[in-house]
C-alpha cells in the first residue's frame, strides 16, 4: 500500500469514527428521571418526611436522578390502597396497617421508623384507676380498628385474663379532636391517644393517666414506620433512606427551626409549633422501636389480624436490618 492510500485510509477511518460518535451522542438515550410518590399522615412525628421535601434530600442523594412528590394522606388503610394501586412509592404511616400491608402481600416493607411517640391512655373519672377497671357499657377510644391503640388495649386485656371480644365491647372509634371533645363532655370514659392531646390532659387537673404503651409492651413502641415498595432498585432505596438520615440527624440539630417548617403544615403558628414541639418528648431515631415490630405482629397474629407470622426478615429491608445489628 503507498504512502498516499495509506494516509486516505487513515483519513477516512478518522472521519467514520467521528461521524460514529456524533451519532452515538445524538441518538443515545437521555437519562430519565424516575417520580416517586411520597407520603404522610398528620402529626409532628410525621414532620422527616416534610424536611425531606423542603430541603430535596431525596433529589440530593439520588444526584437528581429522582424527583421526589410529597402528599398528606389521612390513614393508613387509605396509604395502603394507594400502594395496590401504584400511586404511592414510600409512605411515613401508623405500625399495625403497615405490619397488615405487608402481611396481605402489597409488595412493601418498612425501611424506618421515626423514633418514638408514647401513646396514653387518659380518664376523667375517679373510679377508673387502670384498664381493668372497664367494663362492657364503657367506652376507651381508639380511634380506628387494628390502629396501635386498639392492638394496645387488646393486648393489655389478654395480659389481665380477659378476651379480645371484652376489649372489643369498650372500644370507641373516634377522630383524637372528637374524643377530647367527648371526654371534656364526659360522654366516654377513656381517650387513648397521643400527642398534643396528651400534653393537655396532663395540664388539666380533672384527667388522670392510667396506662400507656411501654406499661403495656414493656419497651417503648416505635411512634411509627416508613415504608417503601420491596421490589424498589436498591440504589433508589438506599438513596431514600440517605436522605432520611439526614433529615433525622438535621430534625435533632435544629428542633426549633424543624417545628417552624412542619407546624405550619398543619395549621400551627411557628410559636405553637415551638411550645407544642417542646412539650412532646419526640425522640428522634431511625431505629427506635423496630425491635419491638415482631412482637407487634405476633400479637396481631394471635389476634387474627393478620394471617401468617412475620419475623424481621419479612417485615424490614435489608439495610435497616445491617443498621440494627
Amino acid at each position: 500500500m503507498s504512502d498516499l492510500h495509506y494516509k486516505a485510509l487513515c483519513i477516512f477511518l478518522a472521519v467514520l469514527l467521528i461521524a460514529s460518535n456524533v451519532f452515538w451522542i445524538l441518538t443515545r438515550p437521555e437519562s430519565q428521571t424516575i417520580r416517586l410518590n411520597f407520603a404522610y399522615q398528620v402529626g409532628f412525628h410525621y414532620g422527616v418526611s416534610i424536611i425531606m421535601d423542603h430541603f430535596d434530600l431525596v433529589e440530593k442523594h439520588s444526584r437528581g436522578q429522582i424527583e421526589a412528590n410529597y402528599f398528606k394522606i389521612s390513614g393508613g388503610s387509605t396509604i395502603n390502597e394507594a400502594i395496590v394501586a401504584g400511586s404511592i412509592d414510600f409512605a411515613q404511616m401508623g405500625t399495625p396497617p403497615a405490619i397488615k400491608g405487608i402481611d396481605q402481600g402489597i409488595g412493601t416493607k418498612i425501611l424506618a421508623s421515626f423514633g418514638s411517640k408514647e401513646h396514653e391512655a387518659w380518664t376523667w373519672r375517679s373510679d377508673v384507676q387502670s384498664l381493668a377497671d372497664l367494663e362492657e357499657g364503657d367506652v376507651i377510644c381508639v380511634v380506628k380498628l387494628f390502629s396501635i391503640e386498639h392492638v394496645g388495649l387488646i393486648k393489655a386485656f389478654l395480659d389481665m385474663g380477659k378476651t379480645k371480644e371484652q376489649a372489643d365491647a369498650v372500644s370507641g372509634f373516634f377522630s383524637h379532636s372528637d374524643a377530647y371533645q367527648m371526654m371534656e363532655e364526659g360522654t366516654i370514659d377513656v381517650d387513648f391517644t397521643g400527642v398534643p392531646y396528651t400534653l393537655l390532659y396532663a395540664e388539666n387537673s380533672r384527667y388522670r393517666k392510667i396506662s400507656g404503651d411501654t406499661e403495656i409492651w414493656g419497651m417503648p413502641l416505635a411512634g411509627g414506620v416508613f415504608i417503601g415498595r420491596a421490589t424498589l432498585d436498591k440504589e433508589i432505596v438506599d438513596a431514600v433512606l440517605d436522605a432520611w438520615m439526614e433529615a433525622v440527624e438535621w430534625i435533632k440539630d435544629n428542633p426549633q427551626e424543624a417545628s417552624e417548617i412542619i407546624g405550619p403544615v398543619y395549621d400551627y403558628t411557628e410559636e405553637e409549633a415551638w411550645e407544642l414541639w417542646q412539650k412532646s418528648g419526640i425522640v428522634w431515631n431511625a431505629t427506635f422501636g423496630l425491635n419491638v415490630l415482631e412482637p407487634q405482629s405476633n400479637i396481631m397474629y394471635q389476634l387474627e389480624i393478620i394471617d401468617k407470622q412475620l419475623n424481621n426478615t419479612d417485615l424490614l429491608f435489608p439495610q435497616i436490618l445491617e443498621m440494627m445489628k
